[in-house]
């Protein structure tokens, strides 16, 4: 698998034949019946899953979620009664196949569908966040190729409410840009997914947090999702993780464009899913695990509205949330919402998402008139950055004629020359007086070898945030950029502002 998409963590089939339940032992299902494993699966307490069924009646009945990812065992027997018929399609031979796995290495999407929508009350192991969802199963991450992870995220669009991606790309503080296609195929769903009220796209925040431990035991490379162009795109749900704990496990990345977490795992504790070969797993942990925590939650949420829009998945994701954690330095209050770049705006609460769902108006589509853009408003400039971390530079785009008075995302496009990107930190303030930190000084390694790399070269790259949710748009907005780290200086060459939101 080409190394720029990668599953975010960490075989041949027990059982074929022409019934999947027959040839797999598979039986009946019954609302008394007791799912030996689901003691083990914390993680539907702590999200509120498990209050969302029994309190609210909802189990993600009605709603399909696409799975993208390497091979799905769609014959597990969890996982193959919520398994829309002809909903697959295997990119290795280009035919709508099961797409089974082929390879020792090719269980990452089974762990990742279980977490979302394992059968309930089967007698079998144990059951997902959304168990009565249906499962379509898309294998892209098999080739990789921006063809086939466009076509998968397009695939089946007036069927599929959400598509789940615990994939994006390598964590090594590296500026990895997302392709045309990709920033294509999202706003294509979003636009026109689901009769136009738009598909729901969940990706992972990374887990670079601490991808390399010196000698001493400290970070000697850390990283942060805005690096990670996937989940810098308008259209785009940035999963983060909580352990058992409700804090951020080690691996866990800050980031202005982070939404909500889901439960993952830490060193004591991981989460328990399904398996290859109709098995069951503990150790499945990471963001690749918090990311179909949320997708889940989206299931429960559009279950009990499914006239909602993605606009307001999205905005009911972070509304409901939990303010997990709070002792952590991180959380910023002096928004409109409190937020923290390692947490967004807390953790996902399945049963408050439903309740809050159940009676919530629209924001409206893409569409239809209701989202507002503002800009881009650009800047060009040649400005020299200085070797010397108490030397920022500072540029202000005033934002005067905007309607937004509540904003939902924000881009920024960034350019700057310089031998070592790694050296700068950039942050956003609002006119509120807000704060996005959408870059810091690093080391990179692109290639493993505990040696520092060059970071990437910032020509326009797109930064998103989600930080300044419900603020209004119009006033000064102010880019700061510093030079933290010592021997190189650079050119700051411009920047733009697009603003998304609501009037």
């Amino acid at each position: 698998m080409p190394a720029r998409r990668t599953p975010r963590l960490s075989t041949a089939l027990a059982c074929l034949g022409m019934s999947v339940l027959a040839a797999c032992g598979g039986g009946g299902e019954d609302s008394t019946a007791t799912d030996p494993l689901l003691s083990s699966q914390w993680h539907l307490d702590a999200l509120g899953a498990k209050s969302a069924w029994a309190d609210l009646g909802v189990r993600g009945e009605g709603i399909r979620v696409a799975v993208v990812d390497d091979a799905i065992e769609t014959v597990h027997q969890d996982l193959a009664p919520n398994l829309v018929p002809g909903a697959v399609f295997d990119y290795r031979t280009q035919t709508a196949d099961l797409p089974l796995p082929w390879y020792f290495d090719d269980d990452h999407g089974t762990a990742v569908t279980g977490i979302i929508l394992a059968r309930d009350f089967n007698a079998f192991q144990g059951a997902g966040v959304a168990p009565r969802a249906g499962l379509a199963a898309y294998n892209a991450l098999a080739t990789s190729t921006d063809a086939d992870i466009a076509d998968a995220l397009t695939r089946d669009l007036d069927a599929n409410a959400i598509y789940n991606n615990s994939w994006g790309s390598p964590d090594n503080g590296m500026l990895n840009r997302a392709e045309d296609s990709f920033v294509a195929a999202v706003r294509t769903g979003i636009e026109k997914g689901r009769a136009r009220l738009g598909s729901v796209y969940v990706f992972p925040g990374g887990n670079g947090g601490c991808y390399l431990v010196d000698e001493n035991g400290a970070c000697a490379y850390d990283e942060n999702s805005n690096y990670d162009g996937y989940v810098n795109q308008f259209g785009v749900i940035a999963a983060c993780a909580v352990d058992i704990d409700d804090k951020a496990p080690l691996y866990a990345e800050p980031g202005a464009n982070l939404l909500v977490c889901g439960p993952s795992g830490n060193s004591r504790i991981a989460i328990s899913t399904t398996d290859v070969q109709n098995g069951f797993r503990s150790d499945f942990s990471g963001t690749s695990a918090s990311t179909p925590m949320v997708s889940g939650t989206a299931a429960l949420v559009l279950s009990a509205r499914p006239d909602l829009s993605w606009r307001d998945v999205r905005l009911i994701l972070a509304y409901s949330a939990r303010r997990n954690d709070p002792a952590h330095p991180g959380w910023d209050l002096t928004g409109v919402r409190a937020f923290n770049p390692y947490y967004g705006f807390g953790a996902a609460d399945a049963r408050a998402a439903v309740e809050l769902a159940r009676s919530w108006q629209t924001v409206g589509r893409s569409d239809d008139g209701s989202l507002v853009r503002c800009g881009p408003y650009a800047r060009n400039y040649s400005i020299p950055i200085p070797d010397d971390a108490s030397q920022s530079r500072i540029d202000t785009i005033d934002v005067a004629d905007c309607s937004i008075g509540k904003i939902e995302f924000v881009e920024i496009g960034f350019s700057a020359t310089h031998e070592y990107s790694g050296d700068l930190r950039i942050e956003l303030s609002s006119p509120r007086g807000t704060t996005s930190r959408l870059a810091d000084a690093r080391l990179c390694d692109a290639d493993g070898d505990g040696i520092a790399d060059n970071c990437g070269y910032y020509s326009d790259w797109r930064f998103g945030s989600v930080r300044h949710l419900d603020e209004t748009a119009s006033g000064p907005w102010r880019l700061q950029v510093s030079d933290r780290l010592a021997e190189d200086a650079g050119t700051w060459t411009g920047w733009n502002l697009t603003i998304w939101g609501r009037r």
